[in-house]
């Protein structure tokens, strides 16, 4: 009989940050980037459950009354001095799950089906792939090191011919928790691409792309 694949999100959620003061739970339209994500979140189908990580007990406290379950985590692992990969292993580790999936809150556009979508995608391919990284394609001319790195100087290619160079919007990326915890990294070496328009992955990293995402926000109620 084969095993049942049962996915875990892990939604690691800080209360400060660096480039857009409190971004997380700063007004965002009606709600707040944090609150929209586990409203968008609890209308999935496909996730065993979802635990929210942060050092933060205000933050957990709002998860628990919204039917998450929680992990307190040390304000070592909330602060620029801890490096990501330390942190992934961290929180995967604290959690009981086989495979998880870590979601951020900060792709306010990433709709519920998505998440659903992707953990059907996971189940599909997990024979052939060690993760699933959510995506965007990028056709655009590219140099690196001074070098063309997707296109030729001559003949010079029309965009559309473009080789596409992937980006990863760390929307949702999903795999084994032991190879979290021992990579460090959502990224296996064999990962399977989730490719997303770049609307539904825009990541806020910034004030205007914070201030981008809630127009469109708004635009969608």
């Amino acid at each position: 009989m084969r095993k049942k694949i049962e996915v875990v999100g892990i939604v690691p959620v800080k209360a400060n940050s660096e480039r857009v003061k409190r971004k997380n739970l700063r007004k965002f339209g009606n709600t707040n980037l944090f609150e929209l994500k586990l409203k968008q979140l609890k209308k999935t189908k496909n996730f065993k459950n979802f635990v929210i990580s942060s050092e933060d007990k205000k933050i957990l406290n709002t998860a628990r009354q919204a039917g998450f379950l929680t992990h307190l985590r040390d304000p070592y692992y909330s602060t620029s001095l801890v490096p990501m990969s330390e942190v992934y292993s961290y929180i995967a580790s604290a959690v009981n799950a086989e495979h998880v999936a870590w979601i951020n809150v900060t792709n306010p556009l990433a709709e519920s089906k998505i998440y659903d979508n992707a953990v059907k995608l996971y189940k599909k391919n997990i024979n052939k792939y060690d993760s699933l990284l959510s995506a965007t394609e990028v056709k655009e001319n590219f140099f690196y090191k001074k070098k063309p790195l997707n296109f030729s100087r001559s003949p010079w290619p029309r965009s559309q011919d473009l080789e596409p160079l992937i980006s990863l919007p760390f929307v949702i990326n999903i795999l084994k928790k032991n190879n979290l915890v021992k990579w460090g990294s959502c990224v296996g070496k064999k990962p399977f691409f989730y490719v997303l328009d770049n609307l539904t992955a825009k990541d806020i990293d910034n004030p205007e792309d914070f201030l981008f995402c809630e127009s469109m926000y708004k635009k969608k109620k």
